[in-house]
């Protein structure tokens, strides 16, 4: 779990393409809200950790000033 909210949280400081920098952020919550939702299910969390690593790679391109104006 915890290395998951680090990757996540890496993963938004970083950036994207295609997706806006709260496009990005948004999901990135909603992946958050999952992972609690999903905790003992390992299966459940493996696929979590999927979309993190994808959402991180599509995320890529921002930084942490791209984020400011996000709500």
């Amino acid at each position: 779990m915890k290395k998951l909210v680090l990757v996540f949280a890496l993963g938004a400081m970083l950036g994207s393409c295609g997706k806006s920098a709260c496009d990005c952020q948004t999901e990135g919550m909603e992946l958050l809200k999952e992972t609690g939702a999903a905790m003992g299910d390992a299966d459940k969390l493996a696929d979590l950790q999927e979309k993190s690593d994808a959402l991180i790679e599509s995320c890529k391109d921002y930084n942490e000033e791209d984020f400011k104006d996000c709500k």
